[in-house]
Protein backbone atom coordinates (compact mmCIF):
# COMPACT_ATOMS: atom_id res chain seq x y z
CA UNK A 1 0.00 0.00 0.00
CA UNK A 2 2.86 2.36 0.79
CA UNK A 3 4.44 1.66 -2.57
CA UNK A 4 1.19 2.58 -4.34
CA UNK A 5 1.00 5.83 -2.35
CA UNK A 6 4.60 6.74 -3.18
CA UNK A 7 4.01 5.98 -6.86
CA UNK A 8 0.85 8.09 -6.99
CA UNK A 9 2.63 10.95 -5.23
CA UNK A 10 5.53 10.78 -7.69
CA UNK A 11 3.14 10.80 -10.66
CA UNK A 12 1.26 13.76 -9.23
CA UNK A 13 4.54 15.62 -8.74
CA UNK A 14 5.31 15.00 -12.41
CA UNK A 15 1.90 16.43 -13.30
CA UNK A 16 2.67 19.48 -11.15
CA UNK A 17 5.98 19.98 -12.95
CA UNK A 18 4.19 19.86 -16.30
CA UNK A 19 1.57 22.31 -14.96
CA UNK A 20 4.30 24.78 -14.02
CA UNK A 21 5.69 24.33 -17.52
CA UNK A 22 2.32 25.43 -18.90
CA UNK A 23 0.64 22.27 -20.17
CA UNK A 24 -3.11 22.78 -20.03
CA UNK A 25 -3.95 19.16 -19.29
CA UNK A 26 -1.61 19.23 -16.28
CA UNK A 27 -3.10 22.48 -15.01
CA UNK A 28 -6.62 21.03 -15.30
CA UNK A 29 -5.57 17.82 -13.52
CA UNK A 30 -3.90 19.78 -10.72
CA UNK A 31 -6.97 21.97 -10.23
CA UNK A 32 -9.23 18.91 -10.20
CA UNK A 33 -7.15 17.12 -7.56
CA UNK A 34 -6.91 20.29 -5.46
CA UNK A 35 -10.70 20.73 -5.74
CA UNK A 36 -11.28 17.19 -4.49
CA UNK A 37 -8.96 17.82 -1.54
CA UNK A 38 -10.82 21.05 -0.67
CA UNK A 39 -14.20 19.30 -0.93
CA UNK A 40 -13.07 16.55 1.46
CA UNK A 41 -11.67 19.15 3.89
CA UNK A 42 -14.89 21.22 3.83
CA UNK A 43 -17.05 18.13 4.41
CA UNK A 44 -14.84 17.10 7.32
CA UNK A 45 -15.05 20.57 8.90
CA UNK A 46 -18.83 20.69 8.46
CA UNK A 47 -19.16 17.26 10.07
CA UNK A 48 -17.17 18.44 13.09
CA UNK A 49 -19.24 21.63 13.39
CA UNK A 50 -22.57 19.79 13.10
CA UNK A 51 -21.47 17.06 15.53
CA UNK A 52 -20.36 19.71 18.05
CA UNK A 53 -23.66 21.58 17.71
CA UNK A 54 -25.65 18.37 18.08
CA UNK A 55 -23.72 17.45 21.21
CA UNK A 56 -24.09 20.98 22.59
CA UNK A 57 -27.80 21.35 21.87
CA UNK A 58 -28.70 17.72 22.49
CA UNK A 59 -31.89 15.98 21.54
CA UNK A 60 -34.84 15.31 23.82
CA UNK A 61 -36.04 12.23 21.93
CA UNK A 62 -34.48 10.12 19.25
CA UNK A 63 -36.80 8.87 16.52
CA UNK A 64 -37.46 5.16 16.17
CA UNK A 65 -37.88 3.52 12.77
CA UNK A 66 -40.88 1.26 12.20
CA UNK A 67 -40.89 -2.02 10.32
CA UNK A 68 -42.84 -0.36 7.51
CA UNK A 69 -40.16 2.33 7.04
CA UNK A 70 -41.89 5.12 8.96
CA UNK A 71 -40.54 7.20 11.81
CA UNK A 72 -42.09 7.51 15.25
CA UNK A 73 -41.05 9.41 18.35
CA UNK A 74 -41.08 6.36 20.61
CA UNK A 75 -41.53 2.61 20.18
CA UNK A 76 -44.87 2.77 22.08
CA UNK A 77 -46.36 5.09 19.46
CA UNK A 78 -47.21 2.10 17.26
CA UNK A 79 -50.23 1.27 19.42
CA UNK A 80 -53.53 3.07 19.10
CA UNK A 81 -54.47 5.44 21.93
CA UNK A 82 -56.32 3.60 24.68
CA UNK A 83 -55.06 0.15 23.71
CA UNK A 84 -52.83 -1.89 25.94
CA UNK A 85 -49.57 -3.06 24.42
CA UNK A 86 -49.10 -6.83 24.45
CA UNK A 87 -46.96 -8.21 27.27
CA UNK A 88 -43.95 -10.24 26.40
Amino acid sequence: MTLVGITCSALFCLVLVRAVAGDYWAIATSVAVASLAVIVAVHGCMYVVIAALARLLGSSTLPAHTRQGGVQASPDEQYLPGTIPPTR
